[in-house]
């Protein structure tokens, strides 16, 4: 386990772009973790590892004010941002400035026309307008699955993600791993029956390794705690995925089974792709 030594909640007030909270953990060897969390229905997490060598990013969020909040707290720090890990959320990277994004090939292939993260940018700029950040990087210096970059002096080891599109990312600095959603007691996007046992797997794994911090898109930071209730969850719809008739059945099943959960958007989304 990484000793943290000492947990600060800071509420950050962007003059150009509204609320955003700020969480800041510092650890062992001068390391520091700060989740920035968006106050916007998306509810976005946006991560950055500080070392004294400088800033590294993970992830960035969809609406432009939020956008700018990012970046004047990246600024607000005074360091340099030595690197981007982008892979589901890369909206509004110009913003950040001149920085050198990586990415795995599948998730550069689903910011490009006809990918899946372009798909839903596109869909959310037709529903939103204007106000949805746009711009995805059109390039990227490619990593690979199992490799590990030094960046500002820490190791990101970058993971495979089920949907074997984008990445996930160890951070041994702070005994963490980021992948792209989790979150206790919210419904997750389940697209396919091998998926969800892929899932199950993977999250397995998480026990295995004994992580302290899960760090996922759409939910706050949270632990080992999480994961076990999130396997229960997904082994129940499991379950239910192969044993309801219809989309409908399976629905109300989950919903009964997990009656407290948010995301029910989700949750709909996954019945739709699951009883096509």
């Amino acid at each position: 386990m990484k000793k943290i030594l000492c947990a600060l909640f800071v509420v950050f007030f962007a003059a150009s772009a509204g609320f955003a909270a700020v969480n800041v953990q510092e650890f062992e060897n001068n390391v520091k973790l700060h989740t920035f969390s968006t106050e916007d229905n998306m509810n976005d997490q946006c991560y950055i590892a500080e070392s004294p060598e400088g800033l590294v990013l993970i992830e960035s969020t969809a609406y432009k004010p939020d956008v700018q909040a990012f970046a004047e707290y990246i600024k607000s720090l005074n360091k340099p941002v030595v690197g981007a890990l982008f892979s589901y959320h890369p909206n509004g990277y110009k913003t950040y400035g001149d920085i050198k994004i990586y990415a795995t090939e599948g998730a550069l292939k689903s910011w490009q026309e006809n990918g899946s993260v372009w798909g839903l940018t596109q869909s959310f700029i037709q529903a939103l307008g204007d106000t949805v950040a746009g711009d995805l990087p059109e390039s990227a210096e490619i990593i690979n699955e199992g490799q590990t970059l030094k960046l500002a002096g820490m190791d990101f080891v970058i993971l495979h993600e089920s949907d074997g599109e984008g990445y996930g990312v160890e951070i041994p600095a702070f005994n963490a791993v980021y992948r792209h959603m989790m979150g206790s007691k919210t419904h997750n996007i389940l697209p396919a029956i091998p998926y969800i046992e892929a899932e199950i797997a993977e999250l397995k794994g998480y026990q295995a390794k004994g992580y302290d911090l899960i760090l996922t898109s759409h939910h706050a930071p949270e632990g080992q705690a999480a994961v076990s209730e999130k396997i229960a969850y997904l082994e129940k719809v499991l379950e239910l995925a192969k044993s309801s008739k219809d989309r409908e059945e399976f629905i109300s099943g989950v919903k009964a089974a997990f009656p407290d959960y948010s995301g029910e958007a989700y949750l709909e989304m996954s019945a739709g792709a699951i009883f096509k």
